[in-house]
């Protein structure tokens, strides 16, 4: 039996080609984060919290996921339905959300916890804007190569 792995797996690991710092911050003048309103009681430990992602100023959004670790008890996505936790090591249950869309909108939605322990949200952002060093790069592969380049973001909050 032969297997065959696809090219982009063999380089995914191996061949990586940093950006200066200062020249992707240039390009990026407003960076993605989240803004959370005061948590509102709704029980006698349960809380909501609103909140809302910005993308900044991104231009290429390729995928944005949010992982929210904690005592959530419910959210305005998927219906209000919660997927099945993600547990590590019998650590608290995490629950991992992909959002998709254009870049220019802000996404606002609500969190519930069913304590008064902090909810964790860490937020992941790729953007395939491509900087003059990362565009150039690809100029020298071939037409039919597709070179995957962007920029990732990521930040935590707790609330």
């Amino acid at each position: 039996m032969q297997a065959l792995f696809p090219v982009s797996f063999m380089f995914s690991g191996s061949l990586k080609f940093s950006a200066r710092s200062d020249e992707i911050m240039k390009h990026y003048q407003h960076l993605p984060h989240l803004s959370a309103s005061k948590p509102q009681a709704i029980g006698k430990e349960s809380r909501r919290v609103y909140v809302e992602l910005s993308l900044g100023s991104l231009e290429e959004v390729w995928v944005a996921v949010l992982n929210v670790t904690g005592p959530l008890s419910g959210w305005s996505f998927a219906d209000q339905a919660l997927p099945v936790p993600e547990t590590a090591d019998g650590g608290p249950p995490s629950y991992i959300c992909r959002l998709s869309g254009s870049s220019s909108e802000n996404w606002t939605f609500w969190l519930e916890a069913s304590s008064l322990e902090d909810l964790r949200v860490d937020v992941a952002v790729l953007d395939q804007y491509m900087v003059g060093a990362a565009k150039k790069l690809k100029g020298l592969f071939p037409d039919w190569v597709d070179v995957t380049a962007y920029s990732s973001f990521m930040s935590s909050y707790t609330f």
